[in-house]
């Protein structure tokens, strides 16, 4: 039986921070599954994201199992939102949630983009996507959709709706 809750989050929204700040949450950042060698170290992550890189052959089956298995250890697994995988948990009959930053506030997540690295490239194609990924969550089979409104964050908003997030003591 799983343990853990699915949700799908749009880049910005701090999968990242809670995934290092809370022992039972888990960033499954997607690159790290999708390229070969994305575990490299001569870039930051963020700074790689928007690159090209070799593709995984075993690209999105092994991201699968790394979230299925995720889900058995972890209260909160953070996943990559893309509308290929809500088709696979649709698909599968996996249940999951999505974290969205509020529609009419593309510009927060163009700074925060650029403030954590990212490219030129990676933002352009975020600002295309913004929009209809935000559309097509609409037409998900979702449990909750979590808006990250400004001034918020998604930490700030699991926590309003009662999600149990445990600070990591460092061990």
């Amino acid at each position: 039986m799983n343990k853990g809750i699915i949700i799908a989050g749009f880049a910005t929204c701090g999968k990242s921070f809670l995934g290092k700040k809370y022992s039972n949450v888990i960033d499954l950042e997607s690159s790290n599954y999708k390229h070969i060698n994305a575990n490299s170290e001569e870039m930051p992550i963020e700074a790689r994201k928007g690159t090209k890189g070799e593709v995984n052959n075993k690209w999105p089956s092994n991201y699968y199992q790394a979230i299925r298995e995720a889900v058995k250890k972890y209260d909160v697994v953070l996943v990559q939102l893309k509308p290929e995988h809500f088709d696979y948990f649709d698909k599968n009959n996996i249940k999951y949630s999505i974290a969205y930053p509020n529609i009419s506030n593309f510009e927060d997540v163009k700074r925060k983009c650029i403030k954590r690295g990212n490219n030129d490239e990676f933002i352009r194609k975020l600002s295309k996507v913004f929009i209809p990924f935000y559309e097509d969550c609409l037409k998900r089979n979702y449990e909750k959709l979590y808006i990250i409104n400004k001034g918020e964050t998604l930490e700030s908003v699991l926590i309003k709706n009662n999600v149990k997030l445990i600070v990591n003591d460092g061990n």
